[in-house]
């Protein structure tokens, strides 16, 4: 069996990539002899990988100042260096592109020499090397093939690690690993075409989409006759995801309403505070923001919770997991028109809004819903259920990357 080597940035040491990862894990190790090689700085390793897959983390330090100069002077004569400052096009200030672009070669080269010292490039030939994230562990990879052409190499592309504005100096050194890279698991065919537009160097026909997948849970249980409005929103509590948006949405709504949002981050707290102060004096509203939860918690609150509607309001996205969640459960998505979103949600099966949607837009869009009759809810609710079926269904969506990863 094949040796695949899997770059991570987080998991199995902290949760990080877990709910997107394990679906995916699921079938590959039918194929493959997997090890994770986690880049997350904690060292306690917290969730054991499923199937006996092993994992290491790669032990980055921070560098000592010795190393820091002898890194300058070896960009300084490194045409690579010199070309990626020369074609950068982000407006940075271009000390600050020059720090990143040093910054970004340090750390993957030395995670590119940690894997040569732990012998995971000595059969090359015979391994698969892949980097979830189109980013600092690709780029260790690329370097490494330098040495050894006959190396494979795939990655995936998402958002942070895909689009040039997600990023304070845009996109590094993306064609040149594009070069070397054999495999690109695009999860949505906005990011294909965003990248085929602004980094390939192959004819666009070579460039694949490889979405990603969640499981089959069965269907949320139906809504009691007494029920309020539930509405429930899965995410990050950081200024990207705009949950301000939806708690001001929610605020105009005059009649019975419960929310839930499962989620942890920086704006937790100021969050809660926002929802004590819009929510004030209205009886008809109840909300529950109770942070970071598991994703099997998740899953066991779809089961035993009827839910009318998923709310999204980020500013920016690639494809969400969090959605697909949603209507394998038979659940309608309310979100804007922003990154692969479009791909995904449509008057057939929710409310596509617009990129900008203000808390205005959110609310009018809950509204009609609620005013909709019990058929055409029905109708809705059985749309979602389908599109997940059709192209988010886990097993057939990594199967299919499976089988390109044989293909290698």
């Amino acid at each position: 069996m094949k040796k695949l080597y899997l770059i991570t940035d987080h998991y199995p040491y902290t949760r990080g990539e877990m709910p997107f990862l394990l679906p995916e894990l699921a079938v590959t190790h039918n194929s493959f002899e997997i090890l994770l090689i986690s880049r997350d700085l904690q060292e306690t390793q917290e969730f054991v990988p499923p199937y006996g897959i092993p994992a290491v983390r790669f032990p980055a330090k921070a560098p000592s100042t010795m190393q820091k100069i002898r890194h300058l002077l070896h960009c300084l004569s490194n045409p690579l260096y010199k070309q990626e400052i020369q074609e950068n096009t982000s407006g940075a200030p271009r000390k600050a592109v020059e720090a990143e672009v040093r910054n970004f070669l340090y750390n993957a080269e030395a995670l590119r020499g940690w894997m040569e010292s732990q012998g995971y490039f000595a059969d090359s030939q015979h391994a698969l090397y892949y980097s979830f994230w189109y980013s600092v562990g690709t780029m260790a990879l690329a370097l490494e093939k330098e040495k050894h052409p006959e190396m494979k190499i795939v990655t995936r592309a998402h958002g942070y690690d895909l689009y040039n504005e997600r990023q304070p100096c845009g996109q590094l050194f993306k064609r040149y690993m594009d070069t070397k890279i054999d495999l690109i698991g695009f999860i949505s065919r906005t990011g294909r075409d965003y990248y085929v537009k602004h980094f390939a160097t192959k004819p666009a026909e070579q460039y694949r989409v490889y979405r990603l997948g969640v499981s089959d849970h069965g269907l949320c249980p139906k809504k009691g006759r007494e029920d309020p409005l539930e509405l429930f929103s899965c995410s990050n509590v950081i200024p990207l995801k705009r949950i301000p948006h939806i708690i001001k949405a929610i605020a105009r709504l005059p009649y019975p309403v419960h929310w839930m949002h499962a989620g942890a981050g920086e704006e937790l707290a100021a969050m809660r505070q926002l929802c004590e102060t819009e929510f004030s004096g209205k009886a008809n509203i109840t909300w529950e923001m109770p942070g970071a939860i598991p994703n099997e918690e998740v899953i066991r609150y779809y089961q035993t919770h009827h839910v009318d509607l998923f709310l999204n309001a980020s500013e920016t996205e690639g494809l969400p997991v969090s959605i697909m969640e949603a209507y394998s459960f038979g659940v309608p998505v309310l979100a804007p028109a922003v990154g692969g979103i479009p791909e995904m949600v449509h008057p057939g099966t929710g409310y596509l809004l617009s990129k900008e949607a203000a808390p205005e837009e959110i609310a009018e869009a809950i509204t009609q819903w609620y005013a909709m009759n019990p058929t055409q809810k029905a109708t809705l609710r059985l749309n979602a259920r389908q599109i997940w079926h059709n192209s988010f269904y886990d097993k057939q969506n990594h199967e299919r990357f499976a089988r390109a990863l044989r293909a290698l």
